[in-house]
């Protein structure tokens, strides 16, 4: 691996650290990332601004990640009234770009809010924690989000 190269996956470690691969903790984490760069969007278009990129990556976790991973065989109903939550969202924030509406964006926070709740409930119900603590010495696993 060239120097650039570590460079740049040492900074990628800065981004975000996902101390497992525990599906709860994933989703919380692509919820909090989409929360921060709808939030960001959303402040930039009161601004005046476009806030494409911030606007563009919620878009893209939201499909590649939420919606993705949908699993609808054994999700049954739930999978299917998410998929038409997360769907909504996306078309909002496209809306919301085209319009240069903080409201819309507001919309789209205020719906999937209650949803991360929850996830954070059933984190906080499993038998061991959904965020295990990581000793010193133990490799943690890095995802960019």
């Amino acid at each position: 691996m060239n120097m650039k190269s570590a460079s740049a996956y040492e900074n990628l470690k800065h981004h975000t650290v996902a101390h497992s691969s525990d599906a709860i903790s994933i989703i919380i984490l692509l919820y909090e990332r989409i929360f921060d760069h709808l939030k960001i969007g959303k402040f930039s278009l009161e601004n005046e601004q476009y806030a494409i990129e911030a606007f563009t990556k919620a878009h893209d976790l939201i499909q590649q990640g939420l919606l993705a991973c949908l699993d609808h065989e054994s999700g049954g109903e739930v999978a299917k009234n998410l998929k038409v939550i997360y769907e909504w969202s996306l078309s909002e924030i496209i809306i919301a770009r085209n319009t240069r509406s903080p409201q819309k964006i507001q919309d789209v926070l205020d719906v999937l809010t209650p949803l991360y709740e929850a996830w954070m409930s059933l984190a906080s119900r499993e038998p061991t924690s959904a965020f295990p603590s990581i000793s010193q010495g133990e490799q943690v696993r890095t995802v960019a989000v």
